[in-house]
Parts: C-alpha cells; structure tokens; sequence
C-alpha cells in the first residue's frame, strides 16, 4: 500500500473536516487563495535548484494555508506559527490528519518577541532565521466593528492589544518574514486592498521589494477587495500587476433569490473553493 493511501479520503475532502478550536476565527477563501497562490510560486522554481523548498507561515491559525500549500507542492516541508496554543494544537492535529507529520510541524510563537521563534528541536531560538525559501501569512486586517467577546477571534481580527494598530502588526508580519527568509526568499500574503499603501510601507521597512500583485474581487463589475502579493528579500519593487481575480460569477436564481456561485477562472486558480 501506498503510504499516502490512509489519508486519500482526508485529502480528497480537503479543506472539509479540519479541526477548528471553539472560539477562534473559522479559516475561509482568504487562506486557500493564499494557499494558491503561494503554490502557483512554488511550482514556478527551477526544480533543479529547488527540489525540496522550505515555507513557514505566521499566525497560521489551524493551518489551512500550509496545509493546503503543502497538498498542492509535495517536495515541500514546512514550519507554522501561531501565538495561540489552541490553535497550535488543532494544526498539529490537522497534519496528522491528512498525513503531513513528516512534512509540516507547528509552533507556538509570538512575532513581537523574537526569542519566541522555535528552534529546529522546538525549543525556544532564532536558529531558523534565514533558513526558508517561502513565508506566507494573512494578517490581521484590522478591521472596523463590534469587538468579539471570543479572545482568539478578536486578537486574529484586529490584533487585540490596544497599542497595536494596522500599521504595527503589518511591521510584525513583514518583520519576521524578511527574518525567517534566504537571501532572494519570497513572502506572499492576502490583505485588504484598500491598504495597499500600508503594506507597502511595511514591506519597504523589511527590506521586501514587492514583485507582483494580484487584485481579487468578488464580481467584475466591483473593486478589489483583497490583494495577493508576492515580495522578495533584498530586492528592489519590480511590481508587475495581473489581472484581477474574479470570485464570482452572474448569480444563478434557486426559488426567486439570486445565489452567488463561483466562477470558473476563481475554481480553475483555487479548485478548494467549490
């Protein structure tokens, strides 16, 4: 029997069936278009000289971006953090799940204190600095509204504490990401488009030079929503923009109501959606 064989089903169902703690913000569209979109990068490497690339993601959450990163891309082996134990926990579950435990581990680490960051044997360290060829990560937007009365939902909404605005958490990610990465090591995150002129500032700040972007909209007719983005460590912005990413296409009607559904280009770029 193959040795993937056990966990066919699992993958098959994928991102059906992951565990999600109680309280903590359900994963969505944003972590497998992420998940895409790094992959369409991954798969893009000369094979020769990247047969086995590393990634890491920050504030990974239950991992459905690594996972999904890791389903598409199998040469990849990869390390998730998250400041949240519980979330650490369901991720470590998930790969197990879905047969990735030699491939993928998680961590608990918080961005904002570097020592936090773990070491090859789990400890605490900054051994893995410099280490990864790929970071990818969907900070917290900082979104307007209600605070949650659920902790982890909160601090992944809007970061939580009260001296962190958009603009310090998107320094944190950018930050550990330029810190994890190889000379030449690409980020890709998901973020709102309309603060765009943020992350570039952030990335500026880390020394990322942004190389493409990718608007994502929910109709054609409408603006982006959010942007995908790729940027490389030490290098300069060479920002080449493709067209935009159409979620949705005209609504079908069920029972006198218009119901949204997605299109094809959406499904052909991200096949997880449906």
């Amino acid at each position: 029997m193959h040795t993937d064989e056990p966990f066919y089903s699992a993958r098959q169902l994928f991102p059906r069936g992951l565990e999600q703690p109680e309280g903590s913000l359900r994963f969505g569209a944003d972590a497998l278009l992420l998940a895409a979109f790094a992959a369409r990068h991954v798969e893009s490497l000369n094979a020769s000289r990247q047969a086995h690339p590393t990634a890491a993601e920050l504030g990974c959450g239950c991992g459905a971006a690594l996972l999904g990163l890791a389903l598409r891309c199998p040469g990849i082996t990869g390390l998730g953090l998250d400041r949240e134990a519980p979330l650490v926990q369901a991720a470590t579950a998930n790969a197990a799940y879905l047969g990735l435990t030699d491939r993928l581990r998680f961590a608990e680490a918080d961005l904002a204190d570097r020592k936090l960051l773990p070491d090859q044997a789990g400890t605490t360290g900054v051994s893995h600095a410099g280490k990864f060829d790929l970071v990818l990560a969907n900070p917290p937007y900082g979104v307007a509204g209600r605070p949650s009365a659920r902790h982890m939902r909160e601090r992944a909404l809007r970061g939580a504490q009260g001296d962190e605005s958009r603009e310090y958490v998107l320094q944190l990610f950018c930050r550990a990401a330029a810190a994890l990465l190889r000379h030449q090591g690409c980020f890709c995150c998901i973020y709102d488009a309309q603060a765009l002129p943020q992350l570039c500032a952030a990335l500026s700040d880390a020394g990322l030079g942004l190389r493409l972007l990718l608007p994502v909209r929910t109709h054609r007719a409408k603006s982006a929503l959010r942007i995908l983005a790729l940027a490389r460590k030490n290098s300069a912005h060479e920002t080449k923009i493709e067209t935009p990413l159409t979620l949705h296409s005209s609504s079908v009607t069920g029972c006198g109501n218009g119901v949204p559904r997605w299109s094809e280009q959406a499904l052909r770029f991200c096949p997880w959606l449906a």
